[in-house]
């Protein structure tokens, strides 16, 4: 087997409208393709990354991405620019993003946590 890399990440969320706007708006995604079958779904791609939001409006998935991030570390690292970081920062305190005590320094580099709409940790990563 020789795999080339990760196609994409799936997410869910409750709201695909309002999950968008954050992606798209806040982060810089692109919306590359919509679906309705089934499930109402959407892809997004932002540099080389896809993520696929899935939406399903009655899941209850915060205690479970809780013990999974909290006690298991699960997120989801986005890495930018050094020159960059400093804004993607101030975007996110301007959207009211809680990014805890962050910046922080991650071994050669500065990371700043935070959660989408649904829970789901991220990371904006930047090498020194």
């Amino acid at each position: 087997m020789r795999l080339l890399g990760i196609h994409h990440i799936a997410l869910n969320v409750r709201d695909l409208d309002q999950a968008e706007k954050f992606y798209t708006g806040i982060l810089g995604f692109k919306v590359e393709k919509r679906f309705s079958n089934r499930l109402r779904h959407l892809m997004l791609s932002v540099g080389n990354s896809y993520i696929a939001l899935f939406e399903v409006p009655d899941l209850d998935v915060q205690p479970h991405i809780e013990k999974l991030s909290i006690a298991g570390y699960m997120h989801f690292a986005f890495k930018i620019e050094r020159e960059r970081f400093q804004l993607a920062v101030k975007k996110l305190r301007a959207n009211n993003i809680n990014i805890g005590d962050g910046p922080v320094r991650r071994g050669e580099g500065d990371s700043v946590y935070f959660q989408d709409l649904d829970y789901n940790h991220l990371e904006i990563h930047c090498d020194d």
